[in-house]
């Protein structure tokens, strides 16, 4: 009997967590491989080699050409950073609060919450994951144009990029939407500068990012929590963010194979998230 195929997402969790500082040992007990395939797949991103199986290794193939660059695709997904702002409000609109009360007391006080002018404050955030990885969240305020959004990540971005992806491997890319801020010629011109690899991100494109999820995650986990004002808010948001592992970030990113399916499936259309 051959040795079993490790599979690709196998590999990719083994990498994820050796780069948490593991030992070669705690990688191969808490993934359930031998320490000689943590070996390898250790071996093969100091040198910077794919993690994609050689052709004729393993067991016997059992995908079709399709699958495969499936496979492949996956393994460029987990190479993106994904990135996005996100605005979070102190008092959600949507949020109603339903009062079980006697006709007689209709209009006494007890049934009334106070209603704040405006919505009570609010915290502005960028963020960015990868696959495996938790990136920095920023906080900045007011709308963001060019000077303003590269303030926003110029000390955060490259330190992920450095933290998050070995020296040698340059094959990462930097996912932003086409928003104004995104687009302009200042932004461009520091991209450019610093050596920023920009993912092609097509105009009036269905919203695939991952990282959605995770702004969806924090919001519901806010409407439980409650805050009361901008300070508690912003605690809040942060320690939200600080508690996403780095497999769910994983999860998300390999998810995209399936989004992009599906979003070919309705040719671009609107459909549900993932």
């Amino acid at each position: 009997m051959g040795r079993v195929k490790v599979t690709l997402e196998k590999k990719i969790e083994i990498k994820t967590l050796l780069d948490t500082g593991l030992s070669q040992r705690q990688v191969a007990r808490r993934s359930g491989v031998s320490q000689k395939c943590v070996f390898g797949v250790s071996s093969k991103v100091k040198k910077n080699l794919t993690l994609s199986n050689a052709a004729g290794q393993g067991s016997e193939k059992g995908t079709t050409p399709p699958e495969d660059q499936h496979q492949y695709w996956l393994s460029e997904w987990n190479n993106v950073i994904w990135s996005d702002e996100a605005h979070f409000e102190v008092l959600n609109r949507k949020n109603g609060t339903y009062v079980r009360r006697l006709k007689s007391e209709t209009n006494q006080p007890f049934n009334f919450i106070p209603r704040v002018q405006g919505s009570g404050g609010s915290i502005s955030v960028w963020g960015c994951i990868a696959g495996g990885a938790r990136g920095p969240l920023v906080i900045y305020n007011g709308r963001l144009n060019g000077p303003a959004y590269i303030n926003t990540i110029k000390e955060a971005l490259p330190m992920f990029i450095h933290n998050a992806f070995d020296a040698g491997n340059q094959n990462w890319t930097y996912m932003q939407d086409n928003a104004p801020c995104h687009t302009s010629k200042y932004t461009m011109n520091w991209m450019k500068n610093n050596g920023i690899n920009l993912v092609k991100w097509p105009a009036s494109s269905p919203d695939l990012n991952p990282i959605e999820n995770l702004w969806d995650h924090i919001d519901k986990k806010l409407r439980k929590l409650k805050p009361t004002n901008v300070g508690e808010l912003q605690t809040m948001i942060e320690d939200l963010w600080l508690g996403i592992t780095a497999k769910q970030c994983l999860t998300l990113v390999n998810s995209m194979p399936r989004r992009i399916k599906q979003c070919i499936s309705v040719r671009g259309g609107t459909f549900n998230k993932y």
